[in-house]
C-alpha cells in the first residue's frame, strides 16, 4: 500500500536519492504502478520458487523462499533523467519486519543524504543534514513496493548535476533484486530549478558492510539501474544450527542438536561437500526446552556430497544417542538412519529421516522430518537457542 504525504519536506542535496527509494510521481501512480509490475515479471524474486541462477544482470532469483528480510544499510543510488551518470546518492537504513509466512514485510525506511561535487560521483560522499525517514512501507508477497512522496525539497549540496536545490513531486516503484539488493524507478515532475518531467529516471541500492558513514569504505563502482544490479555473492554456508527431528514415534517432542556445518564450495559448483557434526542436546522426558545442554559425544559425519541443489544424502549406519536426550521414553537410541536434506537457504535446512530403530524398540521410522535453522552462536548456551523452532521443511 502507498504511503502519502502532502507535506513539503526538505532535504539536504542528496535528499533526492532516499526519495527514489520510496518514490515516483505521475498523474495516474496506481495505473503506473501496475505497468511496472507486469513489466518486470520476468526479472522479479518469487516467492517460493527456491534457489535461481540469475542471469548476470541482476535480476536473477534471490533463492530465498518469501520476502528475505532486508534490514541493514544500503548505498543507494538515484539517476535521475536529467542528470545521465550524475547519480544522487544515499546511506539508506531498513528495518523490516517480515510476515511470519514470508507473504510480506513491513519496512522504516531512512535515507541519509551523501555529498557531492557538481560533476562527481566519488567526492567527496560525506553525511550531510538530516535523514528522511519513512516509517511503515509495505512490500508485498514478491517484494514490491510504492511510495508517493508528494512534494519534496531537496538542497543542492548532494546535487551533483548542478548543485542547485531541487523541488519536486516523487513517486518510487521498487522492488527487492535479492537479499542485498533493491531497484527500481522513479516518476514525477520537477519544478524546480527549472519543471522537467522525471519519467525514465531509475535507482538502485546496494547493502554495505557498514553503517556508510565512512566515504573511505563506500564502493567506487556501483549501480543505479535495475541491469547493473550484480548477482548477489554465494554465501559462506558454514555455521552452527538447530537441528531438531521429529520422529514418527514422538510426534511434536523432536530430538535435537547444535549441528555443526563446515561446507567446502567447488569451482564447478557441482561437487561440493559438506562436513556435519550432531551434538545431542539434553531434553527432560515430555520437554521440547529442558535443559538443552550438551551431553554425549557429537556425531560425525565428513565428506557429504552436496548436489548444485543443495540436496545431500546422509548414511549413518547405526548410531547410538544418550537416553537423556530423548524425550519421548527417555531411554537409550540405537538405529539405523539415512538422511535425506536440502539446503533451502543460506539460514536453514530440512528434509526426511528413514531407517529401523533397533532399541528400546523396534520400528520403522519411515515419515520422520527434520529443520534446521542457522544459530549466532555454537548452541553451547541453552539460554540462546530459539525457544519456537522448525522440525519439518513445511514450517520453514
Amino acid at each position: 500500500m502507498a504511503l502519502k504525504t502532502t507535506s513539503v519536506v526538505t532535504l539536504r542535496a542528496s535528499g533526492i536519492a532516499a526519495l527514489m527509494l520510496l518514490a515516483s510521481g505521475c498523474p495516474d501512480p496506481e495505473a503506473r504502478f501496475n505497468e511496472f509490475i507486469d513489466g518486470s515479471k520476468d526479472h522479479r524474486m518469487d516467492a517460493g520458487e527456491g534457489e535461481g541462477e540469475g542471469d548476470g544482470d541482476g535480476d536473477g532469483d534471490t533463492g530465498i523462499e518469501g520476502v528475505p528480510d532486508m534490514s541493514g544499510a544500503y548505498l543507494f543510488a538515484l539517476e535521475t533523467s536529467l542528470g545521465p551518470e550524475l547519480p544522487l546518492q544515499f546511506v539508506t537504513t531498513i528495518d523490516m519486519t517480515v510476515n511470519e509466512d514470508g507473504s510480506g514485510a513491513v519496512a522504516d525506511l531512512s535515507f541519509q543524504p551523501l555529498s557531492l561535487d557538481q560533476g562527481e560521483v566519488l567526492t567527496p560522499r560525506e553525511f550531510v543534514g538530516d535523514p528522511l525517514v519513512f516509517p511503515g512501507v509495505e512490500f508485498d508477497m514478491d517484494g514490491n513496493y510504492e511510495l508517493d512522496m508528494g512534494i519534496v525539497m531537496v538542497d543542492g549540496a548532494a546535487n551533483p548535476i548542478t548543485g542547485s536545490d531541487i523541488t519536486a513531486s516523487l513517486v518510487v516503484l521498487g522492488r527487492i533484486v535479492h537479499a542485498d539488493a533493491l531497484c527500481g524507478e522513479l516518476t514525477g515532475m520537477l519544478m524546480s530549478p527549472l519543471e522537467s518531467d522525471l519519467a525514465g529516471s531509475t535507482f538502485a541500492a546496494l547493502r554495505l558492510a557498514d553503517d556508510g558513514s565512512d566515504p573511505s569504505t563506500l564502493p567506487l563502482m556501483f549501480p543505479y539501474r535495475c541491469n547493473m544490479v550484480p548477482d548477489m555473492e554465494e554465501p559462506e554456508f558454514s555455521g552452527t544450527f538447530l537441528w531438531a527431528l521429529e520422529t514418527s514415534l514422538g510426534p511434536d517432542l523432536p530430538l535435537q542438536f547444535a549441528t555443526t556445518v563446515t561446507y567446502t564450495a567447488s569451482a564447478d559448483g557441482l561437487s561440493d561437500t559438506a562436513d556435519f557434526s550432531f551434538q545431542p542436546l539434553s531434553l527432560d522426558q515430555g520437554e521440547i526446552l529442558s535443559p538443552r545442554e550438551f551431553i554425549g559425544d557429537p556425531l560425525e559425519f565428513p565428506g557429504v556430497p552436496v548436489d548444485a541443489d543443495g540436496k545431500y544424502m546422509i548414511d549413518m549406519g547405526v548410531v547410538s544417542v544418550e537416553g537423556g536426550a530423548n524425550p519421548i521414553t527417555g531411554s537409550d537410541i540405537t538405529a539405523s538412519l539415512v538422511i535425506d536434506g536440502e539446503i533451502r537457504n543460506f539460514n536453514s535446512m530440512c528434509g526426511t529421516l528413514s531407517g529401523m530403530l533397533m532399541s528400546p524398540l523396534e520400528s520403522d521410522l519411515a515419515g520422520s522430518t527434520f529443520a534446521a535453522k542457522r544459530l549466532a552462536d555454537d548452541g553451547s548456551d541453552p539460554g540462546t537457542l530459539p525457544t519456537e523452532f522448525p522440525y519439518k521443511c513445511s514450517q520453514l
